[in-house]
């Protein structure tokens, strides 16, 4: 948060429009109970494709299916985009990110998917659901890693699409350098391309494929599946949707009911809403996951075919082909339900939005960079006893002691200021100085440190970002540079007790050299935060566990 009250509206009051904002006040609370699920079931059919081997016939009778309905989402070329700061695995495999979302559209079938609010089939859709499933190189573990639909973001500049047709428009939305989305109006902006950008700004991680299902799309895979078996903790009563399971116990439940399971958001009894759905739906994709694989399904030819042509049939995917899974399936060898781990990305109510998620800033950086570094995180079967320790000192040994490069166009640095001086308003002051030599600092770009931390100024980064970083260092004499693991494209400007507030003006496309301190981030307290065993919830898909 600032270093000081604000006088100018959050992003989200203070533009004229916010994607999907006036339909989330006028439409009813129904229209707010999203299907969660849907993209649980999507997940369930990869790791099928992952974990099995079919008949040609089946192979052939999906090719058609999946190829048919593809989009436009990969971003290739996005500069959000972090570089590993630790060697990859041994091998010539490479890990995989892969986006599953669900769409909230109501078009179509889907106006009649358990919703009594149709008001959605004029070709606004929000993704109530993200999922990044991250494949390790070693084919060892899948780490799953739930994203709220409700997660404060950086808006990201995107083409815009109509959802009834799927097609991008050559279009820019407007947005601004201080705008900010709850992370699923990203789908009704741009559609899957808007929303792996958003995901892709937010985590730091190439997303390699895509795959998106919508309502009918769930219930056809789980009543493909002749129903599913799962365990509910007790009974589920939704303000909403009502009775969902009368009672609670192990018991098998067909598509309209699995859907109810997985979209409540109004549960009685629920203290947080949206996390308590996520891990509803976490535990009925392990439920789906240990059934789809066991032989009941896998040795019933029909079934099988079943559940995969309801999935290519129901699913929009980018860059997935069955060869594609059929090269992973066999890439994997063998893989068990319990090297498949779920996480629920680390957030807090936002101080900025009422309703909305910030993201958890003490505990996020440690998992992106985990990810990021293909490691595995802690609660999972292939993490080693060591936490999850991420820093400075990797991403330092990669920058040289004077690092050098050439300044870019101050406007275009994303850049966050953290007043650790002690002294009140530093940060704003900072922020009035640099704007007036051409950044684009806003109030939301602005924080407090719990405690003088530093003498001057230092300018932390990723490596791959240095040139944005000697930038700042130019713009703020006596900065030294502070490379860390956890920022992405973003540079952080921590202004120390000594800080005399100079700042200089500082023009693009000039070489210059900067002092690295390669202690600097550790000593701060600010650099990327541990995680160990507990600090994170895990669900592993091979535990027997209630919903």
């Amino acid at each position: 948060m600032s270093d000081e009250p604000r006088d100018v509206p959050s992003p989200a009051t203070g533009r004229t429009e916010t994607p999907g904002q006036h339909r989330q006040h006028a439409h009813s609370a129904t229209h707010g109970l999203l299907i969660a699920g849907r993209v649980a079931v999507a997940l369930v059919a990869v790791v099928v494709l992952l974990i099995t081997g079919w008949e040609w016939s089946i192979k052939a009778r999906a090719d058609s299916g999946i190829l048919s309905r593809s989009v436009n989402a990969i971003v290739s070329d996005d500069s959000n985009v972090s570089a590993a700061t630790a060697a990859p695995a041994d091998g010539s495999l490479e890990a995989e990110n892969i986006l599953l979302l669900g769409s909230d559209t109501r078009s179509g079938v889907n106006g009649d998917a358990g919703n009594s609010d149709s008001s959605t089939s004029d070709g606004v859709a929000n993704s109530d659901t993200l999922m990044v499933a991250h494949i390790s190189a070693d084919r060892q573990h899948v780490t799953v890693l739930s994203i709220p639909r409700d997660t404060w973001v950086d808006a990201p500049t995107c083409k815009q699409w109509d959802a009834n047709t799927g097609q991008l428009s050559a279009t820019d939305y407007p947005v601004s350098a201080a705008d900010q989305w709850h992370v699923n109006w990203a789908y009704s902006v741009g559609g899957p391309q808007c929303t792996v950008r958003a995901v892709q700004d937010l985590t730091g991680l190439q997303i390699d494929r895509v795959i998106g299902i919508d309502f009918s799309g769930f219930k056809n895979m789980v009543d493909a599946l002749g129903g599913i078996t799962v365990n509910v903790c007790g009974p589920i009563i939704d303000r909403e949707l009502q009775t969902v399971v009368e009672d609670g116990g192990v018991q098998t439940i067909a598509g309209e009911q699995a859907l109810n399971l997985v979209r409540a958001r109004n549960v009685i009894g629920d203290t947080d809403s949206d996390l308590a759905r996520i891990r509803r739906q976490q535990i009925v994709l392990s439920s789906i996951l240990q059934q789809v694989t066991s032989a009941g399904t896998l040795f019933n030819p029909s079934k099988l075919d079943g559940f995969l042509q309801a999935f290519v049939q129901n699913t929009f995917t980018d860059n997935v082909t069955i060869d594609d899974l059929v090269a992973l399936a066999q890439s994997f060898g063998t893989l068990d339900p319990s090297l498949v781990t779920f996480f629920t990305l680390p957030t807090t109510p936002s101080s900025s939005d009422d309703g909305a998620l910030d993201v958890d800033q003490s505990k996020a950086p440690a998992i992106f960079d985990a990810l990021l570094n293909d490691r595995a995180l802690p609660g999972e079967p292939a993490a080693s006893e060591t936490p999850t320790t991420p820093g400075a000192s990797t991403a330092a040994t990669t920058a040289s002691e004077d690092g050098s490069g050439v300044t870019v166009d101050p406007a275009t640095v994303k850049l966050t200021i953290v007043n650790a001086t002690g002294r009140p308003g530093a940060a704003t002051t900072a922020m009035v100085e640099l704007n007036g030599h051409g950044f684009a600092v806003t109030e939301n770009d602005l924080q407090l440190a719990d405690a003088p931390a530093r003498a001057a100024a230092t300018v932390e980064y990723t490596p791959e970002n240095l040139d944005a970083a000697l930038t700042v260092a130019a713009a703020v004499p006596g900065a030294t540079l502070a490379p860390t693991g956890q920022l992405g494209s973003k540079v952080r400007l921590v202004l120390g007790e000594a800080f005399d507030g100079t700042f200089t003006s500082v023009t693009a496309g000039v070489t210059v050299t900067g002092s690295v301190s390669p202690d600097s981030a550790a000593a701060s307290g600010s650099g990327t935060p541990t995680l160990s065993s507990g600090e994170l919830p895990a669900i592993n898909a091979g535990d027997a566990l209630c919903a």
